[in-house]
């Protein structure tokens, strides 16, 4: 029987709601593209796309009642959906139901996996995830090492696997929640040290969506903590290479305390140099990865600085050595006046005044007690990181 004309038109008018919701998520407004998608389903409730569309947004911007409805009706439609079942099991661990989190992982894994292909790989690292907030490190390798085997350039998977023997060094430590705190994480999955910012202690780094910088004061105050790490260390620089145009103020500043040349560019970096790589907010993984194998082959060290970073730390490559916070910073500049060499100087000298008078904050023995205690870092703190001095 062809459908009735009501029918046919409410599912026209759902489509179209639809693939609006689609354009406005794609410009970033994501509340008008769930209104959409509620109209959508409101429009045509046998759908099972546009109910993962819905449930998805609300479970990315914290309306989880709502998306825990969208994944259940979903999985009432379609009982082995692997899109819900999955979601579901992210949203079952958020609240603490690990089991039936696990449940529904090993639903989407009982069929064929070979027919996921690389799709296995966020299942097994889910379970990994799981498995390690049991503390059960050798059932979160073997799971980790399936993802792997699923997609062998899988990020998370590799950063994950490699972070198991750190991850032990703590007790607990994932959170009830499945977080793990900023300071374990990056030393975790990057062997990186984290430093914070003015108004933490160095230790207890809050977890933040993201922080702005009101002055140049407080991005020297930033900067001080790795200035003063630097010295207590005895890392004698080169060069101080800006790996992104909005860092070329802080490559200038940091040249400065550190008695090195600045360089605005990595091709610019003097050959054979022991270098600073520094970067603002680490943007595009891509771009920023080319900028360090470039500095890294004209260099004979080099010391990654990362103030933020815009994208999870596993997702780069070399990780950075030092970070100040592992989310995206925004400076007093921007790109463009920072890609200009006078606005990038002219900051960078103001910067420079300001961190010339900035006393240690004390947080730097804490810092190395700290990591005293946790010692398989990406950079030896018991020797020079980076060495020779400029000549």
């Amino acid at each position: 029987m062809p459908a009735q004309p009501n029918t046919f038109f409410r599912k026209v008018l759902a489509d179209q709601q639809y693939e609006r919701g689609r354009d406005l998520e794609g410009q970033g407004y994501w509340e008008q593209a769930l209104l959409c998608y509620r109209r959508a389903c409101g429009l045509d409730r046998a759908s099972p796309l546009f109910l993962l569309a819905r449930g998805r947004v609300c479970q990315e911007h914290g309306l989880q009642p709502e998306a825990a409805e969208c994944y259940e009706a979903v999985l009432r439609l379609q009982p082995n959906d692997v899109v819900a079942l999955y979601n579901q099991a992210q949203l079952l661990a958020a609240g603490g139901d690990l089991e039936q989190a696990r449940a529904n992982l090993e639903v989407i894994l009982a069929g064929d996996v070979e027919l996921l292909g690389e799709r296995a790989a966020p299942v097994f690292c889910r379970l990994g995830d799981l498995a390690l907030r049991r503390e059960d490190y050798l059932a979160a390798a073997a799971y980790f090492r399936r993802a792997l085997e699923a997609s062998p350039g899988h990020a998370y998977a590799a950063a994950s696997a490699g972070a198991l023997e750190r991850l032990a060094e703590f007790e607990q430590p994932v959170a009830p929640d499945g977080r793990i705190v900023p300071k374990v994480a990056l030393y975790a999955y990057a062997g990186a040290m984290l430093l914070g910012m003015p108004g933490d202690n160095g230790i207890d780094i809050p977890i933040t969506p993201g922080l702005g910088f009101d002055s140049l004061t407080e991005v020297a105050q930033t900067l001080a903590r790795l200035v003063a790490l630097a010295r207590h260390l005895g890392w004698r620089v080169d060069a101080v290479v800006a790996l992104d145009p909005e860092g070329q103020p802080l490559a200038v500043a940091l040249a400065h305390a550190l008695d090195a040349r600045v360089a605005f560019t990595a091709e610019s970096a003097p050959r054979g140099a022991a270098a600073l790589g520094v970067t603002a907010t680490a943007g595009q993984p891509a771009q920023l990865q080319a900028q360090v194998e470039t500095l890294q082959s004209r260099t004979r060290q080099t010391l990654l600085y990362a103030a933020g970073l815009r994208r999870p730390v596993w997702e780069y490559r070399p990780w950075p050595h030092v970070v100040s916070m592992p989310v995206r910073l925004e400076f007093p500049w921007n790109r463009g006046e920072a890609s200009a060499p006078e606005h990038a100087e002219a900051y960078g000298a103001e910067l420079a005044a300001l961190l010339a008078e900035i006393q240690e904050d004390g947080t730097l023995r804490a810092q190395l007690a700290w990591y005293a205690r946790h010692p398989n870092l990406g950079i030896d703190l018991a020797a020079t990181a980076v060495s020779g001095g400029r000549e």
